[in-house]
């Protein structure tokens, strides 16, 4: 079976909140911005997947470590709160 390369994008929830109401946080604009660019290069429809909806006290997903196996890439957005997150490492550990 061929696996479509992709890419993973970590990080901590808590650091993609909007700045103000109605606005988008940082990094859905990244993960939107990186793709528009990876797609134009690629010639074709990029695909990145992060995590939108787990919060810090769900089970860590098996939906996650699935689509490790389909990630030719992990972005980590290391901060602050990702190194402080247990869920965060665990996904970096897990990936690698």
């Amino acid at each position: 079976m061929h696996i479509e390369p992709s890419l993973f994008i970590s990080y901590a929830h808590i650091d993609d909140q909007p700045l103000m109401p109605g606005q988008q946080g940082w990094i859905t604009r990244f993960h939107a911005t990186l793709g528009a660019l990876l797609s134009m290069r690629l010639g074709k429809k990029a695909q990145i997947w992060r995590d939108e909806k787990l919060q810090g006290n769900d089970v860590f997903s098996d939906e996650i470590v699935a689509r490790f196996s389909q990630a030719a890439v992990l972005v980590s957005i290391v901060t602050s709160r990702y190194l402080n997150s247990d869920w965060c490492t665990r996904e970096a550990r897990e990936f690698c």
